[in-house]
């Protein structure tokens, strides 16, 4: 066999062995490992460490949001309906930023119609804070009285099974690429 021949053999393996680019944004060892303190719909205090053994995602919003929180619930849905996900494997995190207004009856009742992937959680404002700090996400609460509004990130933060940050997607991430990195996730 000539040398070009062997040399691209040996080429197309080296290409074949190389890992994939994810199709959402890499995070890996960029981000810390998924830890919080916050409590469920049930009153149950939570902490990171209790989801680990799934793949995560964590995405922050509030009941009230007027689209980008159920426009992104809901593609999260889809995307799990799609890949026949476990449940038991894995689960995505609601943390509402609204404690005010999203009591445990209100947060449960939202979250449970998108699936039974869909946890609610909340915390004080110095839970909710050391949150959005540590993963580098923003919020704030504009306007006064009832019919206030919160701003937030439309981030969606995609933790491993050992709670390790692996990827970043946002609420118009394309439902393929978020299957895609979703299931080479679940397979690793």
């Amino acid at each position: 066999m000539p040398k070009v021949f062997v040399w691209l053999a040996v080429v197309c393996l080296l290409a074949a062995c190389q890992p994939q680019p994810w199709r959402t944004t890499d995070v890996t060892g960029k981000l810390p490992d998924l830890d919080f303190t916050l409590v469920d719909t049930r009153g149950k205090v939570r902490h990171g460490a209790d989801f680990h053994g799934k793949v995560t995602l964590l995405f922050t919003g509030f009941t009230h949001c007027p689209a980008v929180c159920p426009a992104t619930l809901a593609r999260l849905a889809t995307v799990l309906e799609d890949l026949k996900a476990d449940p038991k494997q894995v689960q995505v995190l609601f943390v509402s930023l609204d404690p005010e207004r999203d009591t445990p009856e209100v947060l449960e009742a939202y979250v449970r119609r998108f699936g039974p992937w869909f946890v609610g959680l909340t915390g004080d404002r110095r839970q909710l804070d050391a949150l959005m700090k540590r993963y580098f996400l923003s919020y704030r609460k504009e306007g006064g009285g009832a019919d206030y509004d919160v701003v937030h990130s439309d981030i969606i933060l995609v933790f491993d099974r050992q709670g390790h940050a692996r990827l970043l997607a946002r609420s118009q991430t394309p439902i393929e690429d978020l299957q895609a990195d979703l299931a080479r996730l679940l397979n690793e």
